[in-house]
């Protein structure tokens, strides 16, 4: 019993440090699987409407509604 009674404010001393210790971790383990679930559904969402982000998009229209000539094209000058 005198082990405890000796070295309890060595325990008593570092429990706060532990304790602040394991919630770092928790804290950043559930940051990091956050951002994993993030990124996941990211990338199915990606997945889903690539077409978009990849450039295969179909030509721009540039013409307002109405015009005849295409951008550019004058014949004033």
């Amino acid at each position: 019993m005198e082990f405890i009674v000796d070295y309890w404010p060595y325990a008593a001393a570092l429990l706060p440090t532990v304790g602040v210790a394991f919630l770092f971790y928790w804290i950043i383990r559930y940051m990091i699987e956050a951002d994993r679930g993030e990124r996941k559904a990211i990338a199915k969402w990606n997945k889903e409407h690539g077409d978009d982000l990849k450039g295969n998009r179909g030509p721009v229209n540039t013409q307002k509604p109405g015009d005849d000539e295409p951008l550019g094209h004058s014949h004033n000058a």
